[in-house]
């Protein structure tokens, strides 16, 4: 299967076609939405030493990152049966516990300080965009993740992996990937590039490496709250990535109306895809009335992150059947938990399966 992902306008299209054609929730077309869930640590790895065994599984009392990816992979074809889309994937993942011992110290990248690039991974991002491919669903890979990209000292760097990770992700051949460069472009992130104000730079690089003449998608993912987004960067993406951890309902709605009020945007109207948010389905509710695609953020219990959510209220679980959310690891990738459910049978409601 051939799974090619594009855009017209506002909307998403799959092979040509735009996504849910035809398909109405409350009224509201919902046509070239891309629903999706944050998956970001699907092919994370730790390189030291000291935080490596924290992720060990319940029944091995062994960290192995082939069976995470693996695992992943294949509830991908569950996911697509409920109308999910899209999962984002990180090559530098995300948090798994933020306390400062661990998270300030654990080492998680596709890319090694030197700027080169750790094959491993890219094998494991390669099981996943053939898996999704074979799915019907579109992979939106995230390239640098704040915490793990200041080991990268040089802007140089940072812009040599961006264009070597694109053209390996041309070479692939696979027709399904969205790009969302930086993971929450915030003025904190070193090296300079990262932040607001140049990420453009690494969009552009993104968009201008070619292959075939053939080009990727890319955005830059906003942070939560009401943070919106630089000039330049508004009008280097090819589509908007706002965050909207932190917001409720009402807030998240204001958020994307906002974005449609930025002159980038009035005088290019692109797709909005919320692709990290919260458990909470009464903002998916209120992306989709503004016209928004939304995505699913379940951290998981045992680690240290609250947003409207406590995730510190509980201890991580001691069986890889119990392990909740989609973010602390290890992972459990199936639908086990009333959360992970409530958010999948809503998708299934909004879309039919479809």
């Amino acid at each position: 299967m051939t799974t090619e992902v594009s855009i017209s306008a506002e909307k998403f299209l799959i092979n040509g076609r735009p996504t849910y054609a035809g398909v109405k929730w409350r009224g509201k077309s919902i046509e070239g939405l891309v629903f999706n869930s944050r998956m970001i640590q699907a092919v994370f790895d730790d390189e030291c030493p000291r935080t490596r065994g924290l992720w060990a599984y319940p029944d091995t009392g062994k960290w192995d990152p082939d069976r995470n990816t693996d695992e992943f992979c294949a509830h991908l074809g569950q996911y697509r049966s409920y109308g999910l889309l899209g999962v984002t994937v990180g090559l530098q993942g995300g948090g798994s516990v933020y306390t400062p011992e661990v998270y300030d110290n654990y080492t998680n990248s596709a890319y090694a300080d030197d700027g080169s690039l750790r094959e491993p991974y890219f094998d494991r991002l390669s099981r996943i965009l053939a898996a999704a491919d074979d799915a019907g669903m579109v992979v939106i890979v995230n390239y640098f993740y704040g915490k793990q990209a200041r080991r990268l000292t040089r802007d140089a760097a940072v812009e040599d992996i961006t264009r070597r990770v694109s053209e390996w992700l041309l070479e692939t051949g696979r027709r399904n990937i969205l790009v969302d460069v930086v993971n929450e472009s915030f003025e904190k992130w070193e090296p300079p590039v990262l932040k607001p104000g140049n990420v453009h730079r690494l969009i552009e690089i993104v968009t201008s490496t070619r292959s075939g003449g053939r080009r990727l998608l890319a955005g830059v993912s906003t942070g939560g709250g009401m943070h919106l987004g630089a000039p330049k960067w508004l009008a280097a993406e090819d589509f908007h990535l706002p965050h909207g951890n932190g917001l409720t309902a009402e807030g998240l709605a204001w958020k994307i109306r906002a974005l449609k009020r930025r002159k980038t945007y009035l005088e290019r109207p692109r797709p909005i895809v919320v692709n990290e948010d919260s458990v909470f389905t009464g903002n998916l509710e209120a992306a989709v009335g503004e016209g928004a695609s939304w995505g699913f953020y379940c951290q998981g219990y045992g680690s240290d992150y609250s947003d409207r959510m406590d995730w510190k209220a509980l201890p991580r679980e001691d069986t890889c059947e119990r392990l909740s959310g989609f973010q602390t690891l290890p992972v459990n990738w199936s639908i086990n938990t009333p959360l992970k459910r409530a958010f999948f049978e809503k998708v299934r409601e909004i879309t039919g399966g479809a």
